[in-house]
């Protein structure tokens, strides 16, 4: 089977390309630079290069996969204050009228699944504050939801077959917030934890979002569905900040309010750090799916020994 991979240079991204070549996928990554089109290469994908408004550059690649999967993400700035996010918002609204419509452009027959991906910041929480796959979107967005409703809801009226799956709202690895921010700011001792750190905080490795994604557009008859995908676990932010400190040889992270953290990195930013849910994921362990990384303890791990290679190899192993 063919997949598509839209946003195929970025974090999860080049990830996904990675995990589908190895779980027997012919997978074509969607790419807008030459750069992007070398990671595909680097994970055993072949790039196009294509224009995310014109159905003409990719309408012909799409027809015959069996999934897309939607990984474009606007480049976010240094501070998340509302102003930003409703631009950063602006600009995924888009890009993603442009894919529904190279999709809307195919034949209702010869339309692939769509894979819509966004965060936890998404889903209304229920009793315990538990988030699932049946849960509701919010009604009032908070975080990154107003990036993520507004796609959801062009996503849904539109028709096209799609399945929804929620990610940790954080997911870490050897790259982007985590491995490029977080980590070298806590072993030099100037990253804070925002507010007390005893939100519970849903997360996952890029390794396992890849692999979730990628399993969820194999499954049948998963039109109209949604899925959650974390690690399962009940992490709260503080002992992840502690914890990878202390794998770091670094010491403990002051706390900060979230206020005073909020004036530095946007209050939108702040709250989706601070969200405080429980993921449940039985939807996707009910599929068979099984995470690689079961918690932040080896996941965390793996990503501070990749990290600790020299740059050169990981550029190759890693793409």
């Amino acid at each position: 089977m063919k997949l598509l991979v839209l946003g195929a240079g970025g974090f999860i991204g080049r990830t996904a390309v990675r995990e589908a070549v190895i779980a027997g996928w012919e997978v074509v990554g969607l790419v807008r630079n030459d750069e992007a089109a070398q990671r595909v290469r680097r994970a055993g994908g072949t790039p196009r290069h294509f224009s995310v408004g014109d159905p003409a550059t990719w309408a012909e690649t799409a027809r015959g996969a069996h999934a897309v999967l939607d990984l474009i993400q606007p480049s976010l700035p240094g501070r998340l204050t509302r102003r930003a996010i409703d631009r950063v918002a602006a600009v995924r609204r888009e890009t993603t009228e442009g894919v529904l419509r190279t999709l809307l452009s195919l034949p209702a027959g010869e339309r692939p699944l769509l894979v819509s991906v966004s965060g936890m910041d998404d889903l209304a929480p229920g009793p315990g504050r538990t988030v699932s796959h049946l849960s509701p979107p919010r009604s009032v967005p908070v975080g990154f939801a107003h990036v993520g409703l507004p796609v959801r809801r062009m996503v849904e009226a539109s028709g096209t077959p799609a399945v929804h799956v929620c990610l940790g709202n954080m997911v870490y690895g050897p790259g982007k917030g985590f491995g490029d921010m977080i980590v070298p700011g806590l072993a030099r001792g100037r990253m804070p934890v925002p507010g007390t750190g005893r939100n519970r905080l849903p997360i996952i490795h890029v390794e396992d979002a890849a692999r979730a994604l990628v399993h969820v557009a194999g499954l049948p008859g998963v039109a109209g569905r949604s899925f959650v995908a974390t690690d399962g676990t009940v992490t709260t932010l503080g002992k992840l900040f502690d914890e990878t400190a202390g794998m770091l040889g670094a010491a403990r992270p002051r706390r900060l309010p979230r206020w005073l953290t909020a004036a530095f990195a946007g209050g939108v930013a702040v709250r989706t750090l601070t969200l405080d849910v429980v993921a449940d994921v039985s939807a996707l362990t009910e599929t068979g799916f099984e995470p690689r990384y079961p918690s932040y303890r080896e996941g965390v791990a793996a990503t501070l020994a990749e990290l600790s290679r020299p740059a050169r190899r990981r550029a190759r192993a890693v793409p």
